[in-house]
């Protein structure tokens, strides 16, 4: 009974992921750590602080396809189970100035997503579940430059399709059932960036919090504030920063036909996210190395870290490709008692990108 108690307490939490947020917007986003909202490389930047799109001189459309995959090992009481998924994710950036001061973008991306299985456990959990709710966001942006300084408003469109998987086995006969369907709600931001230096800039972004769902699926979405640093270093070289708070406690995405024992997708605590990166010009080239720390949000905590690398080759003044990988290490989640170790989770990922911006 014991060993049972500590069971339930520690599978009632430890799969929330980190934030739930999907950082990897773009391929070059995905290869400087999303840390570059203070720099507009490509019209990307839409996705971290879309006051920066003042930079852009001219037209310009960035497109970008993600392979993500991520897989979950499980160790339960001795038993091992291993679960793995893979979903190719493409996006959509398009930023074209208006005139001297006004600028307009228009980004279509992943914002939050998630593909969760939990195997079946004994009198906790009978029945295998997966949970898959996917959410794209729409955004029109609008920004204003003045001298310096440029604010910009954003309104977000949310379209979520989600799944709902479950099997049941009895008697070597299993049964799964699935339910699908989409929701859908808005949300906004405010960003502001300050080009204080010729070599030095910041950038500023708040996400509101916002609820979307239907009659099966609640959603709620945290407040987003992030702060970005971008420093010259030298002619070729750049260095950005970034910190990031999400407001996840009491927030999350909940099923209301399916009353989840684990909290898959709860957040018990706000998510703390810091990222770095540099990238360095060489002729046509450019190279680019990334690190981000995003603090876990479920009760057991840690530090989940992901390392990224890229390349991007200009091929003419109109057409730059951009290549990134990106490599997950997520804080292990385990349950131990008087040195043994009853219960022990461990995810990992990659994720491979694709990238291309053509100025019109």
């Amino acid at each position: 009974m014991r060993y049972l108690l500590l069971l339930i307490a520690f599978v009632t939490h430890q799969t929330s992921a980190t934030g739930l947020n999907f950082w990897e917007s773009s391929t070059l986003n995905s290869a400087l750590a999303s840390a570059n909202g203070a720099n507009a490389g490509d019209a990307s930047v839409l996705a971290l602080a879309p006051s920066s799109i003042t930079a852009i001189e001219e037209p310009t459309l960035t497109a970008s396809v993600t392979y993500y995959e991520v897989t979950t090992d499980y160790n339960i009481f001795g038993n091992q189970s291993q679960y793995s998924v893979a979903n190719p994710i493409p996006m959509g950036f398009f930023v074209t100035p208006i005139n001297e001061s006004w600028f307009f973008g228009l980004s279509v991306y992943s914002r939050t997503a998630a593909d969760i299985t939990v195997p079946s456990i004994p009198l906790v959990h009978p029945r295998e579940t997966r949970v898959q709710p996917i959410l794209v966001s729409a955004s029109p942006s609008i920004a204003y430059k003045m001298g310096t300084l440029s604010i910009a408003g954003t309104l977000e469109y949310i379209h979520a399709p989600y799944t709902l998987e479950q099997t049941s086995c009895s008697f070597g006969n299993c049964n799964t059932t699935t339910s699908q369907d989409t929701a859908q709600g808005w949300g906004a931001g405010i960003s502001a960036t300050w080009d204080i230096h010729a070599r030095f800039s910041m950038a500023f972004m708040h996400r509101f919090e916002s609820q979307l769902g239907n009659e099966d699926i609640d959603i709620r979405l945290p407040a987003i504030t992030s702060l970005y640093a971008s420093l010259k270093l030298g002619q070729h070289a750049q260095w950005h920063n970034s910190y990031s708070h999400s407001q996840w406690d009491g927030k999350g995405i909940t099923y209301n036909d399916y009353i989840d024992p684990i909290g898959l997708l709860t957040g018990f605590q706000d998510s703390h996210r810091l990222a770095t990166s540099i990238e360095y010009e060489l002729a046509d080239w450019t190279l680019h190395a990334g690190f981000s720390a995003d603090q876990a949000v479920d009760q057991f905590g840690g530090i989940d870290k992901r390392y990224r690398l890229g390349v991007g080759h200009k091929l003419n003044d109109q057409i730059t490709l951009n290549l990134a990988a990106v490599f997950e290490s997520y804080s292990k989640k385990q349950a131990n008692v008087e040195g043994t170790t009853l219960v022990e989770v461990q995810n990992s990922g990659a994720a491979y990108s694709l990238g291309v911006t053509y100025n019109f």
